[in-house]
């Protein structure tokens, strides 16, 4: 190997080192071949004027369209002489060209195979059955041969099952469509896709928890990886920065859209979807709501004609069904309704959606006010997320509108603070909110599988309950794994839950707690005047449930007993019972002291 003035280092031999030079000079990151032989063969058809031998002339590769824009593998070595050759006669076919790097040699090799079966390509619209409960993902794949080939399909509301087991599929395409078909069969509502050191592992979100569907081989991480983003119409190319897009399927007849989500991580992109079936959900308030004085109030707060109701909870635990819900019972034609959102979840006819957008300026705050011209009765604001927008809600509401709108907070008398943080003036506050409703997802107990027992002293006291109070209570425990003969319960599947069923703690403002946050009170004294005039709290409102037989101490446990909403449970008995003079928690009559703080009784 020889050096000369004009070339200090050694040439480069093998297709490693020539890449990693090609990067280093033009400071892009090259292609890949996995991501070459993920082009849609139909990408070509965006430039009708532009035939197969031009692009065989050129070395250039149509790899997907995503909107007005055709995003193209160009050899590393090009001019810009050449680059400008190519992009006028894109751009002649009414299309805007983005040009991506990469091996001339490898572009070559994927363009002859593209070329090839944009001619010969079938269809994938054939019908076809689902992936049966059970099975491996991988069963009847043949994933020996060629495992990066995942050709695009027609980014349309494809039928899923209709494209499973297509003649022409690719294993990744058929495995992609397997791991939804399978979440959707499974009603889960997320799926997560994790590449690792050893593997890429596969997980399903159902009822709030995530289970691990399976471990597939770490070779088919950047496959599938890229599928989903083609599937998203992200940029394939793009491996070190966050992206996010969506997917529109048909499945069994109804559209479902999947928010994607990627992030870069140490062994591979993460992608995480989140699966939205509007269509699956029955809305109304009567089908949310079990206890019927939590119902009545919040129907009463939906009903009124201005005020601001706001709803609270973490993302997931279903606070925009209950918005909608309180929307469906108002929508009438003497009513003009109004949502902006992000994105839109319910298609409700009668009423005025919109969506937000951020790239053009459109935010929550800009939708407010131009609803404000447009002679509102109810306003939907998805998401209060800054003091503008919880300014302009206010002003609505102050103004003769109902407003609907969620906050990100943990408990009803919480959400006061929160508005305080914004910059909203406690005065408005107080003037503007009707109430508050603060709620959370449990996992409903298997009824087919659950397993009656009651609980000791020392459990329920982890609670605050008394066990003479609930001697003639039955209570349940999930069964869980199989069964004495190896079986699994037919109806959870051996997970003990099925289904999940909401918990409501409701704050309905009255003249006492308007003066308070008018004063700018606490949020503790916000909670006790709460508890006071009869506010059940989400403890005790899951506590109800366990006494019903819907759901276990295990699951309150795991999402409801904080100190808070323990010292709450506290307060509400010390009401009614004897109290410790040191906590305040209830006493019984033959305790000589507090169980909880050991003060001796008086």
């Amino acid at each position: 190997m020889t050096l000369s003035a004009k070339r200090p280092v050694p040439a480069a031999e093998t297709l490693q080192q020539r890449r990693l030079e090609a990067e280093l000079l033009s400071g892009e990151k090259l292609l890949l071949p996995v991501d070459l032989q993920q082009a849609d063969p139909r990408a070509a058809e965006a430039c009708p004027r532009i035939d197969a031998q031009h692009w065989r002339e050129w070395v250039a590769l149509p790899l997907v369209r995503q909107g007005e824009q055709l995003l193209i593998a160009i050899p590393s070595h090009w001019q810009e002489q050449q680059r400008q050759q190519l992009e006028e006669a894109v751009l002649a076919n009414g299309i805007t060209p983005q040009l991506r790097l990469g091996l001339q040699e490898e572009i070559s090799e994927a363009l002859q195979q593209k070329m090839a079966d944009r001619r010969h390509r079938p269809s994938e619209d054939t019908a076809l059955t689902s992936q049966p409960n059970g099975l491996s993902l991988l069963e009847g794949l043949s994933l020996e041969d060629r495992l990066e080939e995942a050709p695009a399909a027609e980014e349309q509301e494809l039928d899923l099952e209709a494209s499973l087991k297509a003649s022409n599929a690719s294993p990744v395409v058929s495995l992609v469509n397997r791991i939804l078909i399978q979440a959707m069969e499974s009603e889960s509502s997320d799926i997560h896709v994790e590449p690792e050191e050893d593997g890429l592992r596969i997980r399903f979100r159902q009822d709030g928890v995530l289970h691990p569907v399976e471990h597939l081989p770490r070779s088919l991480a950047p496959a599938v990886t890229s599928r989903f983003k083609i599937m998203a119409e992200l940029d394939i190319a793009e491996r070190r920065m966050p992206q996010d897009g969506r997917i529109r399927r048909m499945f069994r007849g109804r559209t479902i859209e999947l928010r994607v989500s990627t992030l870069p991580g140490r062994w591979g992109e993460k992608v995480v979807l989140r699966l939205l079936d509007s269509g699956s959900t029955r809305l109304g308030l009567d089908r949310l709501i079990t206890e019927p004085t939590t119902l009545a109030t919040v129907r009463s707060m939906g009903s009124r004609p201005f005020g601001m109701v706001l709803v609270t909870g973490p993302t997931g635990s279903g606070k925009s069904t209950t918005l909608y819900s309180l929307l469906a019972e108002r929508n009438e034609p003497g009513i003009n309704i109004s949502t902006v959102e992000d994105p839109i979840e319910y298609m409700l006819k009668g009423i005025t959606q919109t969506q937000v957008n951020r790239d053009k300026g459109y935010d929550f705050s800009t939708a407010l006010r131009a609803f404000m011209r447009q002679d509102p009765d109810v306003l939907l604001v998805g998401e209060t997320r800054d003091g503008e927008t919880a300014k302009t809600a206010i002003e609505a509401a102050l103004t003769g509108h109902l407003v609907l709108t969620t906050l990100h907070c943990n408990d009803a008398p919480s959400a006061i603070a929160r508005l305080n943080e914004m910059g909203v003036e406690p005065f408005m506050v107080s003037a503007s909110l009707i109430g508050i409703v603060s709620q959370r997802l449990l996992r409903k107990v298997c009824e087919s599988c659950r397993v009656p027992y009651h609980p000791g002293e020392e459990e329920l006291g982890h609670f605050g309950l008394f066990a003479s109070q609930e001697q003639s209570v039955t209570f349940y425990k999930a069964n869980r794994g199989p069964r004495a003969d190896g079986s699994s319960c037919p109806t959870c599947q051996g997970r003990g839950y099925k289904g999940r069923i909401g918990v409501y703690e409701v704050l309905r403002i009255n003249d006492n707690l308007a003066s308070a946050i008018a004063k700018g009170a606490s949020t503790d004294v916000i909670r006790n005047l709460s508890i006071e005039t009869g506010m059940k709290t989400l403890l005790v409102y899951g506590l109800e449930l366990v006494r019903h037989g819907q759901t276990t101490l295990e699951e309150v446990e795991r999402m409801l007993l904080t100190d808070t909403e323990l010292e709450s449970q506290r307060r509400a008995q010390a009401l009614t019972t004897l109290t410790c003079q040191g906590c305040g928690a209830g006493l019984r009559d033959e305790w000589l002291e507090c169980p909880y703080c050991l003060t001796p009784r008086r």
